[in-house]
């Protein structure tokens, strides 16, 4: 009767954990009329790059990130010249980390893990911050994505 009990919780606490784990981060949960910030994340001893994605471009960040794919918490890699993008939302108060095929999502008591493997959203942000970019910088991070 004990196993049956545990057996019991267990489905219980699985089927909660599996609801938890099916929401997604889409454009419904996240305002896509409020600012959302991008900043290239490098160290090179100058101010990163930062700018705002457009209406348009805010709803096709959201479908992107949408489609991801979740994972097992992964650690970001912090290594010294590009470290991805770090995009900031306000509603809600979000921290997107895009980096190498992977993307993070941090806010108040929330982190999220996905695989990005075709790089899509960080050729995304690549491309929206173009206008912001000189473009040697340009080139070198557009030949970089995906050399994971």
């Amino acid at each position: 009767m004990r196993w049956l009990t545990q057996l019991f919780l267990l489905m219980i606490f699985c089927s909660v954990w599996i609801g938890c784990a099916q929401q997604s981060e889409s454009g419904s949960s996240m305002a896509t009329h409020d600012p959302v910030s991008v900043q290239l994340d490098m160290t090179a001893g100058v101010p990163p790059p930062t700018w705002q994605l457009s209406t348009a471009q805010r709803s096709e960040f959201f479908t992107i990130l949408q489609q991801l794919t979740p994972l097992e918490a992964k650690k970001a890699v912090d290594n010294l010249g590009n470290r991805g993008f770090i995009v900031t939302t306000i509603n809600p108060a979000r921290t997107i980390r895009v980096q190498q095929g992977f993307v993070w999502i941090i806010g108040d008591n929330y982190e999220r893990v996905f695989s990005d493997p075709n790089n899509d959203l960080e050729r995304f942000l690549l491309l929206s911050g173009q206008p912001s970019l000189e473009p040697g910088l340009y080139t070198i991070l557009e030949k970089g994505i995906g050399q994971n």
